[in-house]
């Protein structure tokens, strides 16, 4: 799995619809919605067998919003994050930061340059997150253009 910041995973281009989605790799198998403090909504798929999890989110008409990666090869920029410690992962990313500490165990580490997020669990690399680009007023997504 390449991970392309501000583009996608692999082929899955951030900004492509649930119909180009499914055309692409089925059905999920899994749907489930998440409700956002701020009223918002996530339509989150999960493909098991290639350890991705695609959110759709309402703030973007539906339109993929992000990618998770779970795979044990997720590559970004030709290396492999998974596995790492979290001491590992802020060598390598040393402009990393701390955004959620959900427990001792459990730390969400996001790169703003990039727009990725590492989760980490039980001291490891276990996800990668893609989010889109945006604008300078961080209010405007740029999303990747569609071939």
């Amino acid at each position: 799995m390449d991970v392309h910041p501000h583009r996608g995973v692999d082929e899955l281009l951030l900004g492509s619809t649930q119909d180009e989605i499914m055309a692409a790799l089925g059905a999920p198998d899994r749907e489930a919605e998440d409700a956002h403090e701020d009223g918002e909504l996530s339509s989150v798929w999960t493909y098991r067998m290639l350890r991705l999890e695609l959110s759709f989110d309402s703030d973007n008409d539906f339109r993929l919003s992000h990618i998770t990666s779970y795979h044990p090869y997720t590559l970004v920029r030709g290396f492999n994050p998974m596995g790492l410690s979290g001491k590992l992962l802020l060598m390598k990313y040393p402009h990393l930061d701390l955004d959620v500490e959900i427990s001792r165990d459990e730390k969400y580490y996001t790169d703003r340059v990039l727009d990725l997020t590492f989760g980490i669990a039980r001291a490891k690399v276990v996800s990668v997150t893609v989010f889109p680009e945006y604008d300078e007023s961080g209010e405007e997504v740029r999303w990747p253009v569609h071939p």
